[in-house]
């Protein structure tokens, strides 16, 4: 074997060791008029789709899922469940399924968070901007107090003026301050280079 098909071996298992069995969880109830509760897992090896039947309350009965359980090949090749799932969970969650099962996995929102942080410590501003906008953890990783607090301190920020549109709230607020924060800092050291500089000239 060469070097880089080992190179390459070696970080298809570590990529892998990040996956967890559970691969994906979604839960919500049916659109009206039907009230049944939907459940959605994807395993390393199996798609699981539960229902409950929601029946009258005055029968006190104890609902019971229906399951059905499938493993990634035989869903790929079952049309009719695909749409039973694009139906219930929009074609977002059919389309991110269908990858999970096509062994396309979203390895870097699987990263732990002191390795996510360390990464997004290396953007841009505009970076930031956009890759908390591409999903709800790395929003929440970009919002929080350990990025801004440690994470962002190697951080590069050279705009002075950045489009805000599609932010949340609470992020444009740190921008805005951090930013401020970077041009004082920079101020500060051109002064500090200048007064050594005139030192040196009157020596």
């Amino acid at each position: 074997m060469k070097v880089s098909e080992a190179v390459c071996v070696s970080s298809i298992e570590i990529m892998s060791s990040l996956l967890s069995e559970c691969l994906y969880e979604i839960s919500q109830q049916a659109a009206p008029p039907c009230k049944d509760y939907h459940q959605l897992t994807v395993t390393q090896t199996q798609v699981v789709f539960k229902v409950w039947r929601v029946s009258c309350p005055l029968r006190h009965e104890k609902p019971q899922p229906a399951e059905n359980k499938k493993s990634h090949t035989d869903f790929l090749q079952d049309s009719h469940a695909q749409g039973h799932i694009g139906r219930v969970f929009g074609p977002h969650t059919l389309d991110y399924v269908v990858n999970l099962c096509w062994h396309r996995y979203d390895y870097l929102v699987r990263l732990p968070d002191w390795l996510l942080l360390n990464i997004l410590s290396f953007l841009e501003w505009a970076d930031i901007k956009n890759i908390s906008q591409t999903c709800k953890r790395l929003q929440q990783l970009c919002c929080s107090e350990g990025f801004w607090a440690q994470g962002t301190a190697g951080a590069r920020y050279g705009q002075s003026e950045v489009t805000m549109e599609g932010v949340s709230p609470t992020l444009q607020r740190r921008l805005v301050v951090f930013h401020r924060r970077q041009v004082l800092s920079r101020l500060a050291q051109q002064q500090q280079h200048s007064k050594r500089k005139n030192s040196v000239w009157h020596l």
